[in-house]
């Protein structure tokens, strides 16, 4: 899906796209998250997707990159 003027920096679970639009959104960035959640909790047949203005793309990516990678890993 392309909306002109904006640009795709997220895809995935309705419940991370929520969390990772918050975390974006309290960084000052305009947000919005798209996806099909008519089905309810628990069933999840189509990934959702946040989108912001292509001039808070990089910024979007920059927040999303530092966050995955201060996520503390599991030891197996």
């Amino acid at each position: 899906m392309g909306v002109k003027g904006w640009t795709v920096v997220f895809k995935g679970e309705r419940i991370q796209a929520e969390i990772v639009a918050a975390a974006l959104g309290a960084g000052g960035l305009q947000v919005e998250v798209f996806g099909d959640n008519a089905y309810g909790i628990g069933i999840d047949l189509t990934a959702a997707r946040l989108m912001v203005p292509d001039d808070q793309a990089q910024a979007a990516r920059k927040l999303i990159q530092e966050a995955e990678e201060a996520r503390p890993t599991e030891d197996v």
